[in-house]
């Protein structure tokens, strides 16, 4: 009898296993990601991914909760397996495929049985998982995320060499920017400082669209955070998210979030205890250096942080403690603060004159009336 290996076992945990049940094996977790992104063993814990969430616990709670949106979008979603959804990942994968084709396909599985709008749930719920973007509004989500609309005549990816046409995701996350804008980003321009001083509140986000968009009259700011599977993108032979695109979304990252010697900075890690379902990694990206952080070296992303910072600069200190974080203008507030010891310094041995010459002028009152 041939022994079974632990592969064949995982493929068939996965085939049985339905998207109302979460991965919470790790041995089938690094299965899935294996399939999805076309990896080798040794690939998923590269020399750039920290073994800090190896079970990359952020993406498979992301991909649970997807999971429960859509079936309340089309309960039959209950009924299809894991490896139902790595099927058709690898069918999206086919640059010259539309939305319309692959539902098509999909169609065809028994198990789906001819049902279009459970066809077209599952596709886009795998697109979204796969590439990190909210293709689909589901019934029950609250978060912030901006749903994209994917027409049935619509491919995902573009290759020139097969079509003209312009992809859902070019047309998402374009590399043409306006800006032209040549604005300084110095080490102070950090995410901590959005917060402490301009009082921009950070919404992380798992939409890749979404990624540093200003909103709520601009006191939100929604970062993506899932850099663990920007690197597996990276790595896979078969994404469609370009690699400019996604080594500059890892940058960009680490320019709001530089770490310290390696290690995730103080902020991040208060993030990281308040918000549990943050990924890890997003806090040691490789630090940029004074070259690495000029506008010019962002294309895909540069108008928004072209805005960003523009907003930021234009955020004025409302409070003390605003007022100690602001060291844009160091000479400033270095000045500022010392008039502030100075004064704080002259009230204080004011107020401690005062109070001697007070007990000083008791002394001298209780001093005569002993003598009378």
């Amino acid at each position: 009898m041939v022994e079974k290996q632990p592969d064949d076992e995982a493929k068939s945990a996965l085939q049985c296993y339905l998207l109302s049940q979460p991965l919470q094996s790790l041995s089938l977790r690094h299965y899935f990601l294996l399939n999805v992104f076309d990896l080798q063993p040794f690939e998923l814990r590269p020399a750039a991914i920290s073994t800090i969430d190896n079970a990359f616990e952020s993406f498979f709670n992301r991909y649970s909760l997807l999971c429960k949106l859509a079936a309340n979008k089309s309960r039959e979603v209950e009924t299809i397996t894991h490896w139902h959804l790595v099927e058709i990942i690898t069918l999206l994968k086919r640059r010259d495929s539309t939305r319309g084709d692959v539902v098509v396909t999909v169609m065809q599985d028994l198990v789906v049985a001819h049902s279009q709008s459970l066809a077209r749930t599952l596709v886009d719920l795998a697109a979204g998982v796969w590439l990190m973007l909210s293709i689909s509004k589901y019934p029950g989500d609250i978060s912030y995320d901006e749903p994209i609309d994917w027409n049935d005549n619509e491919i995902l990816g573009t290759d020139h060499n097969i079509s003209q046409q312009e992809g859902l995701i070019s047309k998402t996350l374009s590399h043409q920017y306006n800006s032209t804008d040549l604005v300084k980003l110095p080490q102070s321009f950090t995410a901590a400082h959005l917060e402490q001083i301009g009082g921009i509140k950070v919404i992380w986000t798992s939409n890749l669209a979404d990624h540093l968009l200003l909103k709520d009259d601009d006191t939100k700011l929604m970062l993506f955070h899932h850099v663990s599977i920007l690197y597996l993108h990276k790595q896979s032979p078969t994404s469609l998210l370009p690699k400019v695109l996604v080594d500059e979304t890892i940058r960009s990252v680490s320019l709001l979030i530089p770490p310290v010697l390696g290690t995730p900075n103080p902020w991040f890690q208060q993030q990281r205890k308040k918000y549990l379902l943050i990924d890890a990694q997003a806090g040691v990206c490789d630090r940029l250096n004074s070259s690495e952080r000029r506008i010019e070296k962002f294309t895909y992303w540069r108008d928004r942080i072209v805005l960003l910072k523009r907003t930021f600069d234009e955020k004025e200190p409302g409070n003390l403690e605003q007022l100690w974080w602001d060291d844009r203008r160091k000479t400033q507030w270095f000045t500022f603060w010392v008039a502030v010891l100075v004064f704080v310094v002259t009230v204080f041995f004011g107020v401690v004159q005062s109070v001697a010459g007070v007990v000083q002028a008791w002394a001298s009152v209780r001093s005569l009336k002993a003598r009378d």
